[in-house]
């Protein structure tokens, strides 16, 4: 299946070649994403939907920088002529997304267990 990452840019005609450079270090440590997810549980997009819901509340909460952990992309199938959506993760952002998962399998418990030691 051949797919293609559609990313939404919000560049500003006045940006400064700083926040570019800051922006790229962050979409670098991007480096999961909710197909991840699917290797260690099965899992409705519903249960998926809520978790980042849960993320993204829980770094409002505890004044996280979203952006640096989380950012939303579209995902173009052209065989099938899908387009839904994804998300890309940085290690603590897929964490925290492992960690807000309400369905529990065995090996949504592995990970849990290999994320209390850390």
């Amino acid at each position: 299946m051949t797919t293609f990452h559609i990313v939404p840019h919000s560049h500003h005609q006045h940006a400064s070649a700083s926040n570019k450079f800051e922006e790229d270090i962050y979409d670098a440590a991007l480096i999961y994403s909710l197909k991840n997810m699917w290797l260690i549980s099965d899992l409705t997009e519903e249960n998926l939907t809520d978790a980042i819901k849960k993320c993204l509340q829980v770094c409002k909460l505890a004044d996280i920088n979203t952006r640096q952990h989380f950012k939303k992309i579209y995902v173009f199938d052209a065989k099938g002529g899908n387009l839904h959506v994804d998300w890309l993760m940085s290690k603590s952002g897929f964490n925290l997304l492992v960690m807000q998962m309400n369905a529990m399998n065995e090996k949504t418990a592995h990970w849990l267990w290999q994320l209390s030691n850390l």
